[in-house]
């Protein structure tokens, strides 16, 4: 009796971290593929310098053909220069506003001179096949300054 207790005790420490392992896993997995997509984002803003039909269709594109569907809320110090993706079919980025799930969100900052820079924010669920989502926070990235040819719609500047 005793060595049947020791053994249920014993197997469910060993299935309490299986569990720990795959969820760590799966938490390494997807985070280095947020990324990867995050880094695809601003080397596409940075090819076409800046917000533009054709960065912005590139980017929809490259989000949906890998099946990103995480979005979250644009929180911004203030309004100015601050867009998101509200659909990854529309060509067209929205002024952020609070409250409202975007799928990114790119914000333009004012540069040395008459550079920009860009700081690109997407977001990451860390879902869990029985739990569901559990946790979810924005992966940002910065690109280099240039001289941005952007859309007359994208001028804001954060920064002025």
């Amino acid at each position: 009796m005793r060595s049947s207790i020791g053994g249920t005790w014993l197997l469910g420490l060993m299935l309490t971290f299986i569990f720990l392992f795959v969820a760590f896993i799966i938490l390494t997995i997807n985070y280095s593929r947020t990324i990867r997509i995050k880094n695809e984002i601003i080397s596409v803003v940075e090819k076409y310098e800046g917000l533009n039909e054709t960065s912005i269709e590139l980017v929809n594109n490259y989000l949906r053909a890998n099946s990103y569907r995480a979005s979250g809320v644009c929180t911004a110090e203030r309004e100015n220069g601050v867009y998101g993706g509200l659909s990854l079919t529309s060509l067209e980025l929205e002024e952020a506003r609070p409250g409202v799930k975007y799928f990114y969100c790119i914000r333009k900052y004012k540069g040395t001179n008459t550079t920009h820079y860009y700081q690109v924010g997407i977001f990451y669920r860390f879902n869990l096949p029985v739990l569901g989502d559990t946790a979810g926070f924005t992966v940002k990235g910065t690109t280099s300054n240039f001289i941005s040819a952007d859309s007359s719609t994208y001028n804001k500047v954060i920064g002025d």
